[in-house]
């Protein structure tokens, strides 16, 4: 018996004592990032073509429908024409073509480009929308307003439906330059970036109600442009909250808002400065080449040079605020896959 025991296998507590195997986190965090960004593009991108497609589509029809309607009131005769829309969509569809047909970097970087020119022809064809949120305002609420609270509504539907095809092309457009590798290299830049973007938006923002400041304080006697000056409430309000939320989308800091709200109010914020903006751009462009159906007179050659700087930096801050909406989106997004690959990482260790 004595021997029988000794020829026993000793019991093994290897399992208990020895260490576990070792497990490479970064590469096990780097296959989980990359899977769930390839799954995240594999969703998002369907839906966003799919939304490309249609604003394209309402905004074609709409501007048809405008165009063959015509103007319903004066005010909307000076706003750059219609037919741009047509310009942006054939962009928008040749970007997709060109996305779809092709997998190079060449062939991306071509499709991108085309998307941003398809945008940039949006936000032309949108000039005015602003103006028309505005007076429609006044027409639901009957705040007298004289013909202020009229509205040409085949028109604003035309330059809404074109504002929103901007939005949705904006996003296609950017979609087209992310991917790991851009990330990775856009977040080893990002302290850069923010600092130079939320210095942007102070040298972009204060001009305007800085202009308004003086109007009101200087004698009202010998105003710059003939209007009447008061005191720079909205103003003040409007871009000082710009101001602040570039700030905030740009700080490295966490910020104890929602996320959704900042990314909401950027985006509103930028659509509404650029269709402002390139109003002015596209305008100004269809008055020099006969194609405006009216024309703005100014009073002197020093009112069309302030109306082109206010303009200006209204389109400069319109850009300064939707790069900062897409870094922080970017940001979020990179930040989120890192936290899940951690996690993902020490549950498999």
């Amino acid at each position: 018996m004595t021997q029988f025991i000794e020829i026993l296998p000793a019991p093994s507590y290897r399992s208990r004592t020895s260490p576990r195997p070792t497990v490479d986190v970064r590469r096990v965090g780097i296959d989980w990032a990359g899977r769930m960004i390839t799954k995240r593009t594999r969703t998002a991108g369907p839906i966003l073509i799919t939304a490309t497609i249609g604003t394209a589509a309402v905004a074609a029809l709409t501007a048809a429908a405008s165009l063959a309607i015509g103007p319903t009131d004066d005010y909307a005769r000076i706003f750059p024409p219609r037919w741009l829309s047509f310009l942006a969509v054939t962009l928008v569809l040749v970007s997709l073509l060109v996305a779809r047909m092709t997998s190079s970097k060449r062939g991306t970087r071509a499709a991108g480009v085309l998307g941003w020119a398809a945008a940039v022809f949006f936000f032309g064809a949108s000039g005015g929308a602003v103006l028309d949120g505005f007076r429609a305002f006044f027409w639901a609420t009957g705040i007298p307003s004289g013909d202020f609270a009229t509205v040409d509504w085949p028109g604003a539907t035309a330059r809404a439906a074109s504002l929103l095809a901007a939005l949705v092309t904006v996003a296609w457009a950017w979609q087209l330059r992310t991917d790991p590798a851009g990330a990775a290299a856009g977040a080893a830049a990002s302290a850069r970036t923010r600092i130079a973007v939320a210095w942007c938006a102070v040298a972009f923002a204060v001009p305007y109600p800085l202009l308004k400041l003086v109007w009101w304080v200087q004698d009202d006697s010998n105003p710059p442009v003939d209007v009447t000056a008061g005191f720079p409430v909205m103003e003040l309000l409007s871009f000082g909250s710009a101001l602040v939320l570039v700030l905030l989308l740009t700080s490295s800091r966490r910020v104890p808002l929602p996320a959704w709200l900042l990314v909401a109010g950027g985006w509103c914020a930028s659509m509404a400065l650029l269709s402002m903006g390139f109003l002015m751009v596209f305008g100004l462009l269809a008055q020099a080449t006969g194609v405006a159906a009216g024309s703005v007179v100014f009073a002197s050659d020093g009112a069309t040079l302030m109306v082109l700087c206010v303009y200006g930096t209204w389109l400069a801050l319109g850009v300064v605020m939707l790069t900062a909406t897409l870094g922080f989106i970017d940001a979020r997004g990179s930040t989120r896959d890192a936290e899940n690959a951690r996690a993902h990482a020490s549950i498999a260790a």
